[in-house]
């Protein structure tokens, strides 16, 4: 993944306006009536904002997220949840393998995220450890998903940050290579 060919400027735009800045706005909203904010970013924001930053495009139909990325989103804390539905689980499992994968950690209130880049070659183990586990939840007809998760650990150790933002501002590239914990 070469940095220059990122759309930095236009991404970060897109997730000051769509993402923090309306869930500040909502939360606002919400507390003004007594009720917490729960949930989250719909999905289909953070394939924007990955497509805008990557200079992709949806994919469309079953599959993938982009034409060359899948993008997952969790809480800092959390793990990156892959999930297949019965119809086209086996389908999605092995098109995973050809695409990129793009994990965006962010912090509860959406003020700090972290854009890792991971090469496909490095989760074809992981998603060939789970093609037989697929394969034997689908034998129980009652069984519409199966979900497996990518672990922050091996997104760090195989990934690249490509973009992180502290406290809603953008952290220039050089201040990036070595996130705080």
């Amino acid at each position: 993944m070469n940095r220059q060919d990122l759309n930095v400027s236009d991404a970060y735009n897109f997730y000051t306006k769509f993402i923090l800045n309306h869930s500040r706005d909502k939360k606002r909203v919400y507390e003004e009536y007594g009720f917490t904010l729960q949930g989250g970013v719909p999905s289909k924001d953070w394939e924007v904002f990955a497509a805008i930053l990557l200079r992709d495009r949806a994919k469309p139909g079953d599959g993938a997220d982009l034409e060359r990325h899948e993008v997952k989103s969790a809480i800092r804390g959390g793990s990156f949840e892959y999930q297949y539905h019965k119809k086209h689980g086996l389908d999605k499992l092995e098109e995973d393998k050809t695409v990129d994968h793009i994990f965006i950690e962010r912090s509860r209130d959406y003020s700090d995220i972290r854009v890792w880049y991971v090469d496909k070659e490095a989760l074809i183990p992981k998603f060939d450890q789970w093609k037989p586990e697929l394969k034997a939840n689908y034998e129980d007809d009652n069984k519409q998903r199966f979900r497996r998760s990518v672990p922050k650990g091996m997104v760090r150790q195989k990934g690249t940050l490509l973009m992180q933002v502290e406290s809603g501002k953008l952290v220039p590239p050089a201040s990036n290579q070595v996130p705080r914990p």
